[in-house]
């Protein structure tokens, strides 16, 4: 009876290993398509993203197929990019150009919007341009549509967003060589009558308007416990006395922060862990906390 049931538990339902065989066929066809590079870019990028469902890793697919990781993440992204654009109702004149190349045109619109992707893909196709080119285009159409009001002159249309670009990197520029080449690209994308009277302004304008970035934060990724920053009381001037050692308050800090909490009268001086910070004139006496006590304390002269 229990090797009756046994063998039972083990047997596989017929459903189940046909829908197996079934997976292991396609993924097998998957491979061989990469293998002979058979169809177009689009399917192989369909194919990588098919495989890495099935649980394989871009170095297994690499060892298989020779699709290195890199030109795997290109195809596959921009496979995906190529199918919101035909989604998007691309013309067959767009979608019969990337049928064949681009898919490094296409991964530059990966950070665009569906309506966008479409607008880019039709732009570059008109003005025949390539991969690098294609970078400016997604970043000017980007950044135009981070604008809340856009100059009155630039239209909505996807060629005034690059002219836009262009314009505002001219006016920037103090060399007239690469200004003049600036201008050029702004008045070959630039699609309505004011966009393109706003461009040649620039020349007979020769006005350098400079912006100022916005200043960036710090970001500090802290590896260990160790790098945190600590706050710490000061003893006061060299020579000390007994007395004013003990005087120094006992602190204890509160996680995840370091959050330190003390009430009435002394100095504080913040520092990161093994840094000892001086005066240019007072020399400090610093200790660090360590689970409520003061485990040590140096002194010296003249060191940073």
């Amino acid at each position: 009876m229990t090797e009756s049931s046994e063998s039972n538990s083990e047997q596989v339902h017929p459903e189940q290993a046909s829908a197996k065989a079934n997976d292991s066929s396609q993924i097998e066809q998957l491979l061989l398509l990469l293998r002979r590079k058979a169809e177009n870019w689009v399917a192989w990028g369909q194919a990588c993203q098919q495989l890495q469902k099935a649980g394989y890793s871009p170095q297994q697919i690499f060892e298989e197929t020779g699709f290195e990781p890199v030109q795997q993440n290109q195809i596959t992204v921009a496979s995906q990019v190529y199918g919101s654009i035909v989604s998007g109702g691309a013309s067959e004149q767009v979608r019969s150009r990337f049928e064949r190349t681009g898919s490094d045109t296409l991964y530059e619109f990966r950070i665009l919007t569906q309506p966008e992707r479409a607008a880019a893909a039709a732009l570059v196709v008109e003005k025949g341009i390539d991969s690098e080119g294609a970078r400016e285009v997604a970043k000017a159409l980007k950044d135009f549509s981070r604008l809340t009001t856009p100059p009155a002159e630039f239209s909505e249309y996807p060629g005034d967003a690059v002219a836009l670009h262009y314009w505002r990197l001219a006016r920037q520029q103090s060399d007239l060589q690469m200004r003049s080449r600036l201008i050029a690209l702004a008045l070959r994308f630039a699609q309505s009558d004011s966009a393109r009277r706003q461009v040649e302004k620039l020349l007979t304008d020769f006005t350098i308007t400079r912006t100022r970035s916005a200043p960036r934060l710090p970001l500090y990724r802290l590896d260990s416990e160790e790098e945190l920053a600590r706050v710490l009381p000061v003893a006061g001037k060299l020579p000390l006395t007994a007395a004013d050692l003990q005087a120094v308050p006992i602190i204890e800090e509160e996680s995840p922060f370091g959050l330190v909490r003390f009430t009435g009268t002394g100095a504080w001086v913040p520092f990161r862990d093994g840094r000892w910070c001086w005066g240019q004139k007072i020399r400090w006496c610093c200790w660090r906390i360590r689970t409520s006590s003061l485990n040590r304390w140096r002194e010296s002269e003249n060191r940073f």
